[in-house]
């Protein structure tokens, strides 16, 4: 079971924006982000050690209707998350980017806009960027980082995990969060522990980016891609004993939880120290070329695989991400073991109640009860509030399952009733 902590730093503001972060507790009268994009916080840990959703964060997705492809970047703190995010976007400035010791991120914030994007075969998504506190900033303990890092990998379509340097021992090590992350995390209510690779069903696209590169990419004198240099990091190490037995179960973990992984290279952008303190100062024609290329492949990469996330007929938009997030949250503020499948039905209820709510009051308010009492006149404005009636209720309901059929059946009983 998940025990609840928080940091040092009990307030969830983050220099970010003053401005968004200063209600603690959700609020429904809150709106959606006006005026220029921005970062906004998605979840945040108030002072009693509970996770919350930021109600203007919850209020601009509610606005986004259509399939949402999420992409979070995670890793240590101070080591360039943002800067990603913000190529991303486009942009040399957006999510904070600063050269201080102190970590900039708090939870997790999202970009307030989201970008359009056409996948490679075709499929039109909204696409949102993530982007999540360090997972060992040094003011949080290890329980709490596991969880922002299962919350950013359960929501995301792609998960770039974003490190300095190659891929050794201590690397490793640090994501041991993924073998946390299996022991606390449930595919279905019933059945006891799931297992990583029943996990990995659900996994998002893991990216492992390695930032700084400097090794040559040879094994056996011949050159490797950077995927071979993974997969051969991920190999079971030969021996015996605990420590070889840990070892490998963060690489047993990695491999059957990211069952779809690739890795990036991207050398130094810069020689100079002092440069590298102020990236987003500086002009992307000034960095390494070898860098630029490696930046070009990874962005491209990224909005060529990202797909809207989706776990069986149910495709997420943002309505569906409130919800799924709320739900994951509600189980670890009660000491409970998130559940996948139960996480998504309960949002496919809820959504598919509410279209049937909208659906019944688009047909009453579109039944013109003024004509004249004659069957054939009644019966033809009947079906035409019928028709912007089903409209209304397919714009909003999710998935193909027992909840939509439920809730197709209860409207079809309230129209007949209606009209009768």
């Amino acid at each position: 079971m998940f025990k609840m902590f928080r940091g040092s730093d009990s307030s969830p503001q983050s220099s970010y924006s003053q401005s968004s972060s200063s209600s603690m507790s959700p609020s429904p009268s809150a709106s959606p982000v006006t005026g220029p994009a921005r970062p906004i916080r998605l979840v945040y840990c108030d002072e009693k050690g509970k996770f919350r959703m930021d109600p203007e964060a919850v209020a601009t997705l509610q606005l986004v209707k259509e399939p949402i492809g999420v992409v979070s970047v995670c890793g240590r703190a101070r080591q360039g998350k943002s800067f990603i995010l913000n190529q991303l976007l486009g942009r040399s400035s957006g999510f904070q980017v600063a050269s201080t010791h102190r970590p900039c991120t708090k939870g997790l914030w999202l970009w307030s806009a989201p970008l359009k994007r056409t996948a490679l075969d075709g499929t039109e998504y909204n696409l949102l960027l993530l982007d999540s506190e360090g997972i060992d900033a040094y003011d949080q303990t290890g329980t709490y980082s596991t969880q922002i890092f299962s919350l950013a990998v359960l929501l995301s379509s792609m998960f770039i995990y974003n490190q300095m340097g190659g891929i050794d021992e201590a690397a490793l090590d640090r994501l041991s969060l993924v073998t946390q992350m299996t022991k606390h995390i449930r595919v279905r209510a019933s059945g006891g522990r799931s297992s990583a690779s029943e996990l990995g069903q659900f996994s998002p696209v893991f990216v492992w980016l390695l930032r700084d590169f400097y090794l040559d990419l040879v094994e056996d004198n011949r050159r490797i891609t950077p995927r071979d240099y993974l997969e051969l990091a991920l190999r079971p190490v030969q021996g015996s004993g605990k420590d070889i037995a840990a070892k490998n179960e963060i690489r047993d973990s990695i491999r059957a939880l990211f069952p779809d992984r690739e890795c990036y290279p991207l050398v130094r952008p810069l020689n100079n120290e002092n440069d590298l303190q102020r990236m987003d100062q500086i002009s992307l024609d000034k960095l390494r070329p070898e860098f630029r290329a490696g930046l070009d492949a990874l962005t491209k990469y990224v909005f060529e695989r990202t797909r809207p996330k989706q776990i069986g007929a149910t495709v997420m938009t943002g309505p569906v991400l409130v919800g799924i997030t709320e739900s994951y949250l509600e189980a670890l503020n009660n000491g409970a073991v998130p559940t996948i499948s139960s996480s998504w039905q309960s949002v496919e209820e809820a959504e598919c109640r509410r279209a049937y709510d909208t659906a019944t009051e688009v047909y009453m308010s579109s039944f013109d009860r003024s004509k004249p009492a004659e069957e054939v006149v009644l019966r033809e404005s009947h079906e035409e509030a019928v028709q912007k009636s089903l409209a209304a209720f397919n714009a909003s309901a999710v998935g193909i399952g027992s909840a939509r059929k439920k809730y197709e059946g209860l409207l079809q009983k309230f129209l007949r009733r209606a009209f009768e």
